[in-house]
């Protein structure tokens, strides 16, 4: 679960709802730059709630959860200056998994 990455996200874009493999991860965004929308126009909605992204406050969540991301405000009425919303992703064990669980998923 060494995993990590950044993820942008452009006005009048979206990922389509999914679901991750399981629930041994909780799935981290930490965003870098969101929009200062409302939820309706830019969040991420996980089992059907929807929380907008507020730069600096991490956001966890169990990602075996259906959940998707989008920033729905159209390119031809975004601000000139508006950017992507850019977040890091990284994974962390379940805290409800032991030691021993995670040493035996690893090895």
């Amino acid at each position: 679960f060494a995993y990590s990455f950044f993820s942008t996200l452009a006005p009048g874009s979206t990922i389509a709802p999914h679901f991750g493999a399981s629930n041994l991860k909780l799935r981290c965004h930490l965003p870098l730059y969101s929009p200062q929308q409302s939820t309706t126009e830019c969040a991420l909605r996980v089992a059907g709630v929807a929380q907008p992204w507020k730069p600096g406050k991490l956001m966890v969540f169990d990602d075996s959860y259906e959940h998707e991301a989008y920033y729905s405000t159209s390119p031809k009425e975004a601000s000139p200056h508006a950017s992507a919303r850019v977040v890091l992703l990284f994974d962390v064990w379940h805290p409800d998994l032991s030691q021993g669980e995670i040493k035996a998923i690893t090895d």
